[in-house]
């Protein structure tokens, strides 16, 4: 839909997270729905105070922008945890469920219903504590923005009201808490599937898997609670949110439930994550520790992983957390915080002012003093942006000279399909000459869709044809390691070869090769770096070559010497991609 950006609140001294949308850029035919969709996200979440869901403080359009400032977390998704196979305590299980049914019978009560419960829309802070995002489809009481017969949400978690685009109300939502809950006990979800027709065949028509099939060490009383949260008919379910998390805790506080919690106090190793994914809830038990020593670097880290990929300096800490692996420890339960109290931050000192009528020359030694403190400590920090900023549009300049060459450059040579003369050896025996240029494209992409974004990467490829199937031989060995070898090179096998391979082995595999293969150039700006990362694919020899350029390197004349090397009339790269300390081939 757009970018979320980190900002600070000078007047209430507070960082936020700015969600924007750029109307020009939406399709004239989704126009209508997406901003409908977009100013319900603020209306809902608006009228929401609560310490489990993300606050709205303003939604507002400037022109073409349309944006939404709110609460900014530090946290990860709970989509994250169960990725990475993560198992949690029953314990740990309920106080998140706890957390996230308060923050639902809250909201049920001011007449918004969710409508898109997932794990991906549900934060998780350092300290336990739940936060509800995304209230983008969400039914709003005296709201005509939802119609009946509109089926929106994620399949694994919509109820089958929601498929049956039914008018849904609360309980829709206490089903998908059912499916996460689901999911924290067994480490799966009660409905799969390849695709939606699928899933919702299953979620109208099945009956989910048994959890305690799933988790033989899980308690009755659990099974039960599960299997009433997730009921098909909206009348088998619990009634509301607060039903269900009384039950929940009763079932969690249960002898068997407290027994099983302390009869196991073993760390689950998750160290082989693919095996697990695999047989993740079978024969499994649901308890393991979550340790909390390493957050804060692996917190750090990613941020500084994201902002290196993204290039992104306008914010000092990239919003994006989707690559964070990161386990928690919910060792003693968080009690709900009073409902307006707001969590402490870390933010910039105040910057002191001379209130109306109180003369400058009146002030203290120590206000003066700290004044200017603050004002030195301010211009310091424009003084870095404007240097980071400037660095960065660099990069962006560089990166525009490449488009700007590339765009007539392919029109011009696609129109000719020159002959390349250079031959390219894949071994001894495998040769490709006499090639001939067709299909020419070049793509680029901004880091969002704003206009003044910076451009994130560009890239050209061609392919290369010769006159006939290229006869490929070698010593008979194993087909897989042939198959990586190819496609690395993106070189495509003719004959089929899995036949050959089931046939007596012979002294040698002989095949043929197509004949096209592509050649490849990726100019990645890396803005943490001030620089572009350039990866060669098949450009003059079989294989992958990375570089390193600097933006004053992209000028006229690297461009030309490089438009006279993919053309082959001339047999050297430029000067800034042939150092042997910039590169490697691999």
């Amino acid at each position: 839909m757009g970018i979320v950006y980190e900002g600070f609140d000078p007047f209430i001294e507070r960082t936020v997270a700015i969600k924007t949308i750029q109307k020009s850029m939406i399709d004239k035919s989704e126009a209508q729905e997406i901003l409908s969709r977009f100013r319900r996200e603020a209306q809902a979440a608006g009228r929401l105070t609560h310490p489990n869901i993300v606050s709205v403080y303003e939604y507002g359009e400037d022109g073409d922008a349309a944006f939404i400032a709110m609460e900014f977390i530090v946290g990860i998704e709970l989509k994250e945890h169960f990725d990475k196979t993560v198992r949690f305590k029953i314990n740990d299980s309920a106080k998140i469920m706890t957390q996230l049914l308060d923050a639902l019978e809250y909201s049920h009560s001011r007449g918004v219903v969710h409508r898109d419960i997932k794990p991906s829309n549900i934060l998780i802070t350092k300290d336990g504590q739940v936060k509800i995002a995304d209230f983008g489809i969400a039914k709003i009481e005296s709201s005509d923005l939802t119609q009946v017969g509109t089926v929106l949400g994620t399949p694994s978690y919509m109820s089958p009201e929601q498929f049956m685009g039914l008018a849904v109300d609360h309980r829709s939502d206490i089903y998908s808490a059912g499916v996460i809950l689901y999911q924290f006990l067994t480490g799966e979800r009660p409905f799969t599937g390849s695709n939606m027709t699928i899933i919702m065949h299953k979620v109208l028509n099945q009956p989910p898997v048994s959890p305690r099939t799933l988790n033989p060490d899980l308690p009755e009383a659990l099974q039960k609670v599960v299997e009433k949260a997730i009921a098909k008919r909206p009348e088998d379910r619990f009634q509301t949110a607060a039903e269900f998390m009384k039950a929940l805790k009763l079932a969690a506080e249960s002898p068997a439930s407290a027994a099983q919690a302390s009869s196991s106090d073993a760390t689950i190793n998750m160290s082989n994550p693919a095996q697990n994914k695999q047989k993740n809830g079978v024969g499994q038990s649901s308890i393991t520790d979550f340790s909390s020593v390493d957050f804060e670097e692996r917190l750090k880290e990613s941020q500084r992983e994201a902002d290196r990929k993204s290039g992104n300096i306008v914010i000092e800490k990239q919003a994006d957390n989707s690559s964070w692996d990161i386990k928690l420890e919910f060792d003693q339960f968080i009690p709900p915080k009073e409902y307006g109290t707001k969590p402490a931050a870390t933010t910039p000192a105040p910057i002191p002012v001379i209130l109306p009528g109180f003369q400058a020359g009146s002030q203290s030694g120590l206000l003066a003093g700290l004044a200017q403190e603050a004002k030195e400590r301010q211009d310091s920090r424009q003084t870095t942006l404007q240097a980071s900023q400037a660095k960065a549009r660099r990069v962006d300049d560089a990166l525009n000279r490449i488009v700007k060459f590339f765009h007539p450059f392919i029109k011009h040579v696609n129109d000719v399909e020159p002959a390349i003369n250079r031959t390219y050896r894949y071994d001894a025996r495998t040769i490709y000459s006499n090639l001939k240029w067709r299909g020419a494209v070049v793509e680029s992409r901004k880091q969002s869709i704003s206009e003044s974004a910076l451009m994130d990467y560009v890239v050209f490829s061609v392919n290369l044809f010769a006159p006939e199937p290229v006869p490929f031989k070698r010593p008979w060995g194993p087909i897989d390691t042939l198959k990586k070898e190819l496609h690395h090179l993106r070189l495509r096998v003719i004959d089929d070869v899995e036949t050959d391979n089931k046939k007596p082995k012979q002294e040698w595999l002989e095949t043929q090769l197509a004949a096209d293969f592509p050649v490849q150039i990726r100019f990645q700006g890396n803005y943490a770096e001030t620089g572009i990362n350039v990866m060669c694919r098949n450009v003059g020899a079989f294989g992958v070559t990375a570089y390193k350029l600097e933006p004053d390197d992209v000028t006229p004349s690297f461009l030309d010497d490089l438009g006279l090397f993919l053309l082959g009339r001339s047999d050297k790269l430029p000067m800034q991609l042939r150092s042997d300390s910039s590169s490697q081939r691999a």
